[in-house]
């Protein structure tokens, strides 16, 4: 199967759910998922964010086990923008399955999923037992900063997904998957 296959097989799949679409369809159900996804984006980045500056070095005062209590809300954010991600997605995919600014945000997501288990695995023990003023291990710090940097273009990319639109590749201009064009087939 190639990736032109999965990727119209994916397109198919997804036109063919329905149950978001008398909400997303109607005069404020897309505008009222937009402000929800950005209070969602917003819980996330500002725990997170706080959490990962403390990791680089900022606000020393604060122990980086009080900020890791933010967490959770950081938490409920992301959830609440998977599902209104989802909701957009499904509601039209051929806006976002063609849209080289949704691979790359998708693709910073993978990745700032990765680095999130990589610091739960390695970091997380030693940085929360450090009291105010301790300063994180570099590994920390260059978790926190590869955080913020995810974070950062995730944002540049979905803000980007209303810009852009199909990636035009391959035979008689046919739309693809970023990947699939830089690859080639």
């Amino acid at each position: 199967m190639t990736i032109y296959e999965i990727q119209h097989w994916l397109l198919t799949t997804l036109r063919s759910v329905h149950i978001v679409e008398p909400i997303m369809t109607s005069r404020w159900g897309w505008p009222i998922c937009e402000s929800l996804h950005f209070v969602g984006l917003s819980m996330l980045v500002g725990t997170v964010g706080m959490f990962d500056m403390r990791l680089l070095g900022f606000a020393k005062r604060i122990p980086i086990s009080a900020l890791h209590r933010l967490i959770p809300w950081g938490i409920c954010g992301y959830i609440l923008n998977i599902i209104t991600g989802s909701m957009f997605l499904v509601t039209a995919p051929d806006q976002y399955l063609y849209n080289s600014s949704f691979h790359l945000k998708m693709s910073f997501m993978a990745v700032a999923g990765l680095n999130v288990l990589t610091f739960y695995s390695t970091m997380f023990r030693k940085v929360n037992v450090l009291g105010a003023g301790a300063d994180a291990p570099l590994a920390a710090k260059w978790i926190g900063g590869a955080s913020l940097f995810l974070w950062t273009g995730i944002i540049i990319f979905g803000r980007l997904l209303t810009f852009y639109r199909p990636f035009i590749c391959g035979e008689e201009g046919q739309t693809g998957l970023l990947a699939t064009c830089l690859m080639g087939k």
